[in-house]
C-alpha cells in the first residue's frame, strides 16, 4: 500500500463509530459499528496474514439472506477489514442455555435454514469449516450463518488442509488432517449442530458420552431424527449426505434453489424487519438497506472526515448483542403507548445496591441530562438486560446523548463499563432505551451515569426530533418457546435538521408489580412516512416471566 491508499483507508476506518467490541483474539477483532445514521454493522478486523480476500469478495456475490451481506472491504497497513450487515439475535448456544433442547420440528427447521446458507456458499466453491452454535444467529426470520473467519475455497487435488481449524465437537474429522475439506465437511457440522439442538448436549469432551447417550434415547430423539444426525455426521465423508440440499430434504425441507431469491431478502414485509436488541440483545429480521443509500453513506462519511467535528456530531451509538431467551407463555398483563418526547413522570428512582433494580447516577451541575429511572436483571448466562429513562433538564435540545453503564461486584469493583447513546432529546423531554450489557459475570449492582454532552451536541431550542405513536402492542410467542412484543408504529412528525435516520427504534420496558423496571430490549423497524404506519416486533431475551406490565417507546434512529 502506498501513502495515499493508507490515508484513504484510515479516513474510511475513522468514519465508523465503534459501539461495542464483540470479540478479540488471534483471528482479529469483531466490532459493532455505525456510519453516521447508518447501521449497526459488524466490522471484522482480520490480520493481513490470515485474510482470505477472495472468500470475502465471493461472499458479496452470494444472493442468500441467511449469510452476512458484505457492505465494504478495505485494507489497513496490517489488517484486512470487512464490514457486513448486522444480524441482531441470539446464537444457538445462548438459545439452548436459556431454553434447553428444542422440539424436533424447531431443530429441523433451523438446520434446514442453515443448509440453505451452506448450499449458497458451496455453489460458489466456499467451505465454511466452522458451522457451530456460536456462529449461528437466530432472528425472527430464522437462522443466519455468520463468521467466515476460517472459510476457504475448495482446493482441487489437495489431500488435506494445510491448517487444522474448527470448533471441537463440530469440526469434521478431515479438519484434523485426515483428508481435504469439501462441502461434506459442512454437512458433518450441520449434523452435529442438529444433534446438539435435539439433545441439549455439546458433542465434545467431556460431554461426548452424555451426548451419545442422549442421542440414543428414544424419549429424547426419535429414531428417524437420530438416523439423520448419524448419517450427516458419519466419520467417512462418502457415508454422509453428499450436499446440504440432500440433508435439507432429509429433514423435510425441499430446496428447489440453493440460494434464497431476492424477494426473501428485500421483499415487501419490511414492516416486520424489527430485531431484538441483543444479541445481545435483540432479534428479528436483519435490516437490509437499499445499496444506493449505503454507498451514499460511505461516500458521505469519507467527506465528513475532512471536517472531523461534523463526523463526530453525526455519529449515533447503538448497542446490539446477544442474550438469552427465557420462556413466558402468559399473555401480556398490560400495555401502554408513549411517544418518546413524553415525560417520564414521577416514576421514582430505584436503588440497586441489593441486586437487580435501578440506580440514579450523580450528574454534574452543568450536565442537563439526568437518569430519572432505571432497572436491570441478569440472565442465566450472567449478562444484564437493562432499561433507563434519560431526561433533558436543559433549555435546548441535546443531540445523541449518552449514558455510561457500569457493572460492579459485591466489593464495588468494576466488572464492565459500556456507553450507550440514544437519539436527540428536546428540552424537557425523556428517552427510554433498553439493551444488554456485561461480560458473562452477573454484577451485584449496575450504575447508569449520564455523559456530559459536548458543545457540538447541544443544538437549539427547537425540537428537531421525529414523533411517533405506538399502537396495538401485545405479547405473542416467538415460536421457539420464548416471547416477543409486536404492534404498529405511526410517524406523526418528521424530524428537522440533523435527522438522517431511516429507522425507528422501539424499546419494550418490563416492570414488576411495584412499577420498578426489571428488563429492557430494543428492536428496529423501517420508518414510515408521516401519517403512515408499519408493524414491528421485539424479541425479549432472558426476560423475567413474572413481570406485571410493559410499555413500548419509539424514537428516531
Amino acid at each position: 500500500m502506498d501513502d495515499e491508499q493508507i490515508m484513504h483507508a484510515m479516513d474510511l476506518d475513522d468514519a465508523y463509530r465503534v459501539d461495542r467490541v464483540l470479540a478479540r483474539g488471534a483471528g482479529g477483532v469483531t466490532e459493532i459499528v455505525a456510519l453516521g445514521e447508518s447501521g449497526p454493522f459488524v466490522r471484522k478486523r482480520i490480520p493481513s496474514r490470515l485474510a482470505r480476500r477472495g472468500v470475502r469478495g465471493t461472499l458479496a456475490e452470494c444472493d442468500c439472506a441467511r449469510l452476512p451481506r458484505v457492505i465494504a472491504t478495505y485494507e489497513m497497513p496490517d489488517e484486512f477489514v470487512v464490514v457486513c450487515d448486522f444480524v441482531p439475535g441470539e446464537n444457538l448456544e445462548q438459545l439452548l442455555s436459556a431454553r434447553g433442547r428444542l422440539a424436533e420440528k424447531d431443530a429441523a427447521r433451523l438446520v434446514a435454514q442453515l443448509c440453505e446458507a451452506a448450499a449458497a456458499l458451496h455453489a460458489h466453491g466456499i467451505i465454511h469449516r466452522d458451522i457451530s452454535p456460536t456462529n449461528v444467529i437466530v432472528a425472527a426470520d430464522g437462522a443466519h450463518l455468520i463468521d467466515l473467519g476460517i472459510a476457504r475455497f475448495r482446493a482441487e487435488g489437495a489431500t488435506h488442509d494445510t491448517t487444522q481449524l474448527g470448533t471441537p465437537g463440530f469440526a469434521a474429522p478431515e479438519q484434523h488432517g485426515f483428508a481435504q475439506t469439501d462441502a461434506r465437511t459442512d454437512v458433518y457440522s450441520l449434523g452435529r449442530v442438529l444433534g446438539y439442538l435435539l439433545t441439549g448436549v455439546r458433542p465434545e469432551m467431556p460431554d461426548a458420552a452424555e451426548y451419545e447417550h442422549a442421542l440414543a434415547n428414544e424419549k429424547i430423539v426419535s429414531p428417524r431424527m437420530r438416523a439423520v444426525v448419524e448419517r450427516a455426521s458419519a466419520f467417512e465423508p462418502s457415508a454422509r449426505y453428499q450436499s446440504a440440499a440432500e440433508l435439507a430434504r432429509a429433514l423435510g425441507a425441499e430446496m428447489v434453489d440453493a440460494v434464497a431469491p431476492a424477494a426473501e431478502r428485500d421483499g415487501a414485509p419490511q414492516a416486520a424487519s424489527v430485531a431484538k436488541a441483543a444479541p445481545t440483545a435483540g432479534s428479528g429480521l436483519p435490516v437490509r438497506r437499499n445499496w444506493v443509500k449505503v454507498l451514499f453513506a460511505v461516500m458521505a462519511a469519507a467527506c465528513f472526515v475532512v471536517a472531523m467535528a461534523l463526523v463526530v456530531a453525526t455519529m449515533l451509538g447503538r448497542g446490539e448483542g446477544d442474550a438469552d431467551v427465557s420462556t413466558a407463555d402468559e399473555p401480556a398483563k398490560n400495555q401502554a403507548q408513549l411517544q418518546p418526547e413524553d415525560d417520564a413522570g414521577d416514576a421514582g428512582d430505584v436503588d440497586d445496591a441489593d441486586g437487580p433494580g435501578g440506580s440514579v447516577a450523580p450528574v454534574a451541575d452543568e450536565n442537563p441530562l439526568e437518569i430519572v429511572e432505571s432497572g436491570w436483571s441478569a440472565n442465566s448466562s450472567g449478562y444484564v438486560n437493562y432499561a433507563f429513562a434519560l431526561r433533558n433538564n436543559g433549555d435546548v435540545q441535546v443531540d445523541y446523548p449518552g449514558v455510561t453503564i457500569t457493572g460492579r461486584d459485591e466489593e464495588g469493583g468494576v466488572l464492565f463499563s459500556q456507553e450507550q447513546y440514544v437519539s436527540g432529546i428536546p428540552a424537557g423531554g425523556t428517552r427510554y432505551f433498553g439493551f444488554q450489557a456485561g461480560n458473562g459475570t452477573a454484577p451485584a449492582a449496575v450504575e447508569f451515569t449520564p455523559i456530559s454532552p459536548p458543545d457540538y451536541a447541544v443544538s437549539s431550542e427547537e425540537d428537531t426530533t421525529a414523533g411517533f405513536t405506538v399502537s396495538g402492542a401485545r405479547e405473542v410467542s416467538d415460536g421457539l418457546g420464548g416471547i416477543k412484543f409486536v404492534g404498529e408504529v405511526t410517524t406523526d412528525r418528521e424530524g428537522g435538521a440533523g435527522d438522517y435516520g431511516s429507522q425507528v427504534a422501539l424499546t419494550v420496558v418490563l416492570r414488576d408489580e411495584s412499577g420498578a423496571i426489571v428488563y429492557g430490549s430494543t428492536g428496529y423497524a423501517s420508518r414510515p412516512s408521516v401519517g403512515q404506519t408499519t408493524s414491528f416486533e421485539i424479541l425479549t431475551l432472558g426476560a423475567p416471566d413474572d413481570y406485571a406490565s410493559f410499555e413500548v417507546f419509539a424514537q428516531q434512529w
